[in-house]
């Protein structure tokens, strides 16, 4: 039996399928924008399957606030540790 993946891979993993990425394009330093492309509308539906994915719930500012691939996983950690 295999150890459950951390919650960086199943983001990781969910960030490089829903955003049509390779893994090792979501550097903590790339920039959401800039280096991956990111719109509003892709903003959106990876937050909702992020909210979906953790059953946690992300500020409504959170894309206004977060600019990089790190940020995200920050913000991802944090929630989750709230949860705990």
């Amino acid at each position: 039996m295999s150890a459950p993946a951390s919650p960086s891979a199943r983001l990781r993993a969910l960030s490089s399928q829903l955003l049509s990425l390779p893994e090792a394009e979501l550097r903590r330093d790339a920039q959401l924008v800039d280096d991956l492309g990111l719109d509003s509308l892709a903003a959106i539906e990876w937050g909702m399957a992020i909210e979906d994915e953790f059953e946690v719930a992300l500020p409504e500012d959170a894309w206004a606030v977060t600019t990089s691939y790190g940020a995200v996983e920050d913000l991802l950690a944090a929630l989750l540790a709230a949860r705990a």
